[in-house]
């Protein structure tokens, strides 16, 4: 089971990868959300975009008010039914204070009448608690199915997926490709279309060519070996 986190800051932080200007202003919305107490912050967008990636840095960094932070996964926050201090589900650190903002992952899966009680049970056990709630696009649906939630909604911020340049920049690094750099362009090109710009997916056929070119130093990556990655990949899923 996935354990959230208490906000520290560890030389880990100095390991987390850099934000893209999308990811940097949702982390700049959510900090303005944080300062408006009982209030609820969504953060939606596709799988693999990097929402998680945003809620670690932020639960690692802490936020500019100086408000605890806690990171929890959906289905802890599910089994604690809100209480923050229940130590079930959430790890309090040193003492059993409920955090001032917490980052609830994956709030998507949740049945609609799930969110409402948890959300519901948590604002009356932690007064003044802000929660972000970090989620796929149904989230937005089921949030706006209940009026009782939809009122402190106060900021809803969107990650979309990754533009070409973006995952060109992502992939400089992850690729060793040994080939002119017209065919490194076009490799990094097909990946980028392959993943449709989700950085998850672009990240596992950049790691799975590198595999290819470990595997064979000579070996000079064209577009057609992407090809082959992904349709290999595409059958170990189903």
């Amino acid at each position: 089971m996935s354990r959230p986190t208490a906000t520290r800051h560890s030389a880990e932080s100095a390991e987390r990868p850099l934000l893209t200007g999308p990811q940097e202003a949702a982390v700049a919305k959510l900090a303005y959300a944080a300062e408006q107490p009982g209030s609820i912050a969504l953060l939606c967008g596709p799988a693999g975009v990097g929402k998680t990636t945003i809620f670690r840095q932020i639960a690692a960094d802490g936020l500019p008010s100086g408000q605890t932070v806690r990171l929890i996964a959906w289905h802890d926050m599910l089994a604690d039914r809100g209480d923050l201090t229940a130590g079930r589900g959430l790890a309090v650190g040193d003492d059993d204070a409920a955090p001032g903002v917490l980052l609830v992952d994956d709030a998507h899966r949740a049945l609609a009448h799930e969110l409402v009680e948890c959300v519901e049970r948590c604002q009356r056990l932690h007064r003044g608690i802000v929660l972000v709630l970090a989620g796929e696009g149904r989230l937005v649906s089921l949030v706006a199915s209940d009026a009782r939630l939809e009122q402190f909604v106060r900021l809803r911020a969107s990650l979309p997926t990754f533009t070409l340049t973006e995952s060109r920049q992502m992939l400089g690094s992850l690729l060793p490709v040994a080939a002119a750099d017209a065919a490194r362009e076009a490799v990094i090109i097909t990946i980028h279309e392959i993943a449709g710009g989700v950085p998850a997916i672009a990240v596992r056929l950049a790691e799975m060519a590198a595999m290819l070119l470990d595997a064979d130093p000579g070996h000079r990556l064209v577009p057609d070996d992407i090809e082959t990655i992904h349709r290999r990949l595409s059958l170990a899923a189903a």
